[in-house]
């Protein structure tokens, strides 16, 4: 099985992917996308006290990337944004399971764009924003 491009844990992911959907008035709406591969993904998040309240996404794409998208949205809801940025890349692939070398950017999508957006948010003062075409 460790062997198999899509584990019984992504395929869970993508076809009943937890936190899909929008959220009204978000602090941050990011999204982003892997052109060599056509995937998407957008980020909303509600953001209260320096933590993230709630965090829905919206995307097409691999199995692998909605899978991994989902994934994130349940590792970093209720975290603090300082605890959202100590979340490493291998920290979602413990969770994901083995991915081949050739898909391990489509399992990144999603956290790239979401790092970035975390980024972003702190440069602007933790003020509202919204962050369009991150290219990974």
């Amino acid at each position: 099985m460790k062997n198999e491009i899509y584990s019984e844990i992504i395929l869970d992911l993508y076809k009943n992917p937890p936190n899909k959907g929008e959220l009204g008035n978000p602090e941050i709406y990011a999204d982003g996308g892997n052109p060599s591969c056509g995937d998407q993904v957008k980020f909303y998040l509600i953001i209260k006290n320096n933590t993230i309240q709630d965090i829905k996404f919206q995307g097409h794409g691999c199995a692998i990337s909605i899978a991994a998208e989902s994934l994130l949205t349940d590792m970093v809801k209720g975290k603090t944004i300082n605890q959202t940025k100590k979340i490493t890349s291998n920290d979602l692939f413990k969770e994901l399971g083995n991915i081949i070398q050739t898909r391990i950017k489509c399992a990144l999508l999603g956290y790239s764009v979401l790092q970035k957006a975390i980024e972003e948010y702190e440069k602007a003062g933790n003020k509202k924003i919204e962050i369009k075409n991150i290219v990974i």
